[in-house]
């Protein structure tokens, strides 16, 4: 009996240490960033530390998978892995054994291999892995929301709150919720404008284009937005000259195309860009197009050093008698829908003239504070449309045309913006409000970050403004104002876009033109949850839309989608 009794106490014992020892070699596992990188309390101090990150190697997710997936497929796939991860890592205990974590003591390697949602390098894994992606059909497939009776499609960009949202097979969904009527066939229930912006608006002699903000969850170079369209439309018809001046051209295969086929057709063309050192350039196509259109001329300063201001502008002169202008760049970003832009195509030789004559300068070589002013008249066109056409850096836009506009303003002013550091627009728009001119302002979320914005001046002051939530920028550079003015064109409203840059701007009056752009913008607010009046969104996080997805450095920190730290789990 005693034999028995001292073998059970052993066992026992032994069993203690075991669970002791496990314990004293384990270590709680203290944040996720993806399944390849954790953070784990090494030290066991439980706080976070900069030396206790964790690595595994050569384990592969959906974002590494270069086959043809679609972009709702890979979309479901990153979710639910993401909670497998979650769900196996979070507060838990592991013990790290080479490249591997041993996790309740089964290996953490092939526990992320038998799940289907990773593999290495052999074709079993593989395989297994596209069994598991090949099931998430996105028509089976809806997103749902905590408290919520709706539930909406995968493809639709505007359901993605990220912190709220839930994928769930459609077939299990309660009786009671309904589809939501934003991607089931009608407008949006929290859009007050009905107006459906197909993306192009045509008054006389004058269209304008609109691209709406992450209208596609990614930027492509397919060029499929009627932007894209009229602009490619217009160099493809051209009889005898293009000139042009672009800030950015990236990827724009068939933009790239039409201008190659314009040149054997004959067609003069010449053009001027910002410079840029070729070996850190933005737009590294530029060099491209400097070899297939030899005739251009950039602002690089004699000396050779770096020009005060950019050649900030985005507008095109075709046979002396069409100017197409405006806040978009010839790239995947701007023309794909992904970025929110206007441009307009005028048709005017009057409006072309005054264009030709602002690029001659730029051409042979005269750029910001070397250019001179020239009169301008203010053109009406056939149409009745009045036009004024006005430049930086000679003509002092914000001085001399916008102050007025924004003082003169009776009922409202609306202001779609990429940045506002301009104190003088500040001080103008408080003073606008204070006299009881409504204003609203949508502010890019990448620049609500900066140091010099003015947003946060003009909330305290009551002016409403939101920060927009989604990956693509907000990047318009426009001003509405009491169904009468609307201001388009390349200038975002800071000191150096007045004072430096190579700009255009064209203040339009007409009061069809003004009320569609009322309309949009309207739209495009009711689009922003009102929580966004009161804090700013990160560009690149699971609050921003599709920006953890979309394979862009939405924040220009070097870090893109999971690399960057707004995007990892917080479920």
């Amino acid at each position: 009996m005693k034999k028995i009794v001292l073998i059970f106490i052993f066992i026992f014992l032994s069993v203690c240490f075991w669970i002791n020892y496990q314990k004293s070699s384990s270590c709680k596992v203290l944040k996720i960033i993806s399944h390849q990188e954790l953070f784990i309390d090494l030290n066991k101090n439980f706080i976070l530390d900069e030396k206790e990150p964790f690595k595994i190697d050569n384990i592969y997710d959906i974002s590494d998978f270069n086959e043809e997936i679609s972009r709702e497929t890979r979309f479901i796939a990153d979710y639910f892995s993401r909670d497998f991860i979650n769900n196996l890592l979070k507060n838990n205990f592991v013990t790290i054994k080479e490249n591997d974590l041993i996790l309740k003591g089964k290996s953490y390697r092939k526990l992320l291999l038998d799940s289907g949602f990773f593999y290495d390098s052999t074709i079993e894994t593989k395989e297994n892995f596209k069994n598991k992606i090949n099931n998430y059909n996105p028509k089976d497939y809806v997103l749902t929301f905590s408290g919520s009776k709706k539930y909406h499609k995968i493809s639709c960009p505007n359901a993605k709150e990220i912190k709220t949202y839930k994928i769930v097979k459609k077939n299990s969904l309660p009786k009671n919720i309904k589809p939501a009527k934003c991607c089931h066939g009608t407008i949006t229930e929290n859009t007050k404008s009905t107006t459906k912006f197909d993306g192009k608006f045509s008054s006389g002699n004058i269209k304008i284009f609109f691209v709406d903000l992450n209208s596609v969850m990614e930027p492509d170079n397919t060029c499929q937005t009627d932007i894209c369209k009229a602009l490619k439309n217009e160099i493809d018809n051209a009889k005898n000259t293009i000139d042009f001046a672009v800030y950015g051209f990236n990827n724009q295969p068939k933009i790239f195309k039409a201008l190659e086929n314009a040149k054997k057709r004959g067609i003069k063309i010449r053009w001027v860009t910002n410079f840029e050192d070729e070996k850190d350039a933005y737009y590294p196509e530029i060099a491209r197009l400097k070899v297939l259109l030899p005739s251009y001329n950039t602002n690089k300063t004699i000396s050779g050093a770096k020009p005060q201001g950019l050649m900030h502008n985005k507008f095109f002169i075709f046979d002396h008698k069409k100017v197409f202008t405006g806040s978009a760049n010839i790239t995947t970003t701007d023309l794909s829908g992904f970025n929110a832009n206007y441009s307009v195509l005028i048709d005017s030789k009057d409006i072309a003239n005054i264009y030709e004559k602002e690029f001659e300068q730029m051409y042979k070589g005269n750029f910001g504070k070397n250019k001179i002013s020239f009169k301008k008249e203010k053109i009406i066109l056939n149409s009745g449309e009045k036009l004024s056409v006005h430049f930086s850096p000679q003509d002092s836009v914000t001085i001399n045309y916008l102050l007025p506009l924004i003082k003169q303003a009776k009922k409202y002013i609306y202001i779609p913006a990429f940045l506002i550091t301009d104190k003088k627009i500040q001080e103008a728009l408080i003073a606008a409000s204070n006299k009881g001119v409504e204003i609203k302002v949508i502010n890019d979320a990448t620049n609500a970050k900066s140091k010099y914005t003015v947003h946060k001046i003009l909330r305290r002051n009551k002016i409403a403004v939101k920060t927009e939530n989604y990956a693509g920028k907000m990047h318009m550079k426009s001003m509405i104002i009491d169904d009468k003015f609307s201001v388009i064109g390349s200038m975002n409203f800071t000191s150096s876009g007045n004072k430096r840059n190579d700009e255009n701007v064209i203040i339009i009056e007409s009061s069809e033109i003004t009320k569609y752009l009322k309309d949009n913008f309207i739209y495009l607010w009711n689009k922003i949850p009102d929580k966004y009046l009161y804090y700013d969104p990160m560009a690149e996080s699971l609050e921003s839309i599709g920006s953890c997805y979309d394979g862009i450095d939405n924040d220009f920190d070097k870090k893109t989608d999971k690399e960057d730290e707004g995007c990892f789990i917080k479920r």
